[in-house]
C-alpha cells in the first residue's frame, strides 16, 4: 500500500483593505456639511443667538457624512471631519455678519433682507466693507469660537479617538511553510 502527502496549500489570506478607508470619498461626502451647517448658523443668528448647538451638529453631521462615503474612519479622516467643521464654522460666522449687512441694507432701501442678499452690487459691496466691520464683531467672534469649541468638542475628539481605535497593527506576515517532502509511490 502507498501513501502520496501531498503538502497543503498556503493559508489563504483575507484581502487587503484599505487602512484608511475611501478618504477621498468621505471628504467629498463631508463636505455636504458646509451649506447645512452655513444655512443653520445663519438661522440662529438672525434670531440672536451664537449656539454651540449648531456646531454639535455639524461636527456629528460631518463624521456621519465622512463614514457614509468612506466606509470607516481614520486618523486622516478625523482631520477631514475637522478641517470640515472649521471652515464650515468660519464660512459660518461670515454668513451671520453678511446677513446682517444684508438686514441693513433692507431697512436703509425698504426692500426684503433676502432681495438685499440676491441685489447684484450686494457681495461687492459687502467684501469691500467687511475689513472694516469685521473688528465691531470681535467680542461675537469669541463667542462663537468659544460655543463652538464647546459643542464640537465631544463629537470630535470621539472621531478622533475612533479613529485612533481603528488604526491598524501592522504584523510581520507568517513565514511560508517550509517545502514537505513528497513521497509517492513508495513500498510498505
Amino acid at each position: 500500500m502507498s501513501s502520496d502527502f501531498v503538502p497543503s496549500a498556503p493559508p489563504v489570506q483575507p484581502p487587503a483593505v484599505a487602512p484608511n478607508g475611501n478618504v477621498g470619498r468621505g471628504a467629498l461626502f463631508a463636505l455636504a456639511t458646509i451649506p447645512v451647517g452655513v444655512a443653520a448658523w445663519v438661522v440662529l443668528w438672525g434670531f440672536g443667538f451664537i449656539a454651540s448647538l449648531v456646531a454639535a451638529l455639524v461636527a456629528f453631521l460631518a463624521v456621519r457624512l465622512y463614514v457614509l462615503g468612506a466606509g470607516r474612519l481614520s486618523r486622516p479622516g478625523a482631520l477631514v471631519v475637522l478641517a470640515v467643521t472649521v471652515v464650515t464654522l468660519a464660512l459660518a460666522f461670515v454668513g451671520g455678519i453678511a446677513w446682517d449687512a444684508a438686514v441693513a441694507v433692507s431697512e436703509d432701501s425698504g426692500m426684503s433682507t433676502w432681495d438685499a442678499l440676491v441685489e447684484p452690487g450686494f457681495w461687492s459691496w459687502f467684501w469691500s466693507i467687511l475689513p472694516e466691520v469685521l473688528p465691531e464683531y470681535g467680542g461675537d467672534l469669541a463667542w462663537a469660537v468659544g460655543f463652538g469649541a464647546l459643542g464640537s468638542f465631544a463629537t470630535l475628539r470621539g472621531a478622533w479617538s475612533a479613529s485612533a481605535a481603528e488604526q491598524p497593527v501592522v504584523t510581520e506576515p507568517a513565514p511560508p511553510a517550509p517545502d514537505a517532502p513528497t513521497t509517492a509511490g513508495t513500498p510498505d
